[in-house]
């Protein structure tokens, strides 16, 4: 990472205090969905730190983390080949990094 950087990006905090980190930046600092994030509060503000990936491989949970949203409480649940198909395109969207 490098310091002494500054740049200004303007986002907006959504109801549930939540705010999007922009892609450059993701990309710039490595940040991945599902990945830590530290948050620093000081005298000037608040710091977002990208906490160290760790070297263990991700659980298949946390890879398919989100994927079967669309069955959430109140709606049907899946059926193998919902699963196999999510699976199979969350594959080629890369997750298996």
């Amino acid at each position: 990472m490098e310091t002494g950087t500054k740049e200004s990006i303007k986002m907006k905090v959504f109801p549930k205090g939540q705010v999007v980190i922009p892609i450059s930046l993701r990309k710039k600092y490595q940040i991945e969905i599902g990945d830590q994030i530290d948050v620093v509060s000081d005298s000037h503000g608040i710091l977002l730190k990208p906490l160290p990936k760790e070297t263990n491989q991700r659980s298949l949970t946390d890879r398919l983390f989100g994927i079967f949203s669309d069955y959430a409480s109140g709606k049907t649940k899946p059926s193998k080949a919902d699963i196999e198909k999510a699976t199979k395109t969350g594959f080629i969207e890369g997750w298996h990094k």
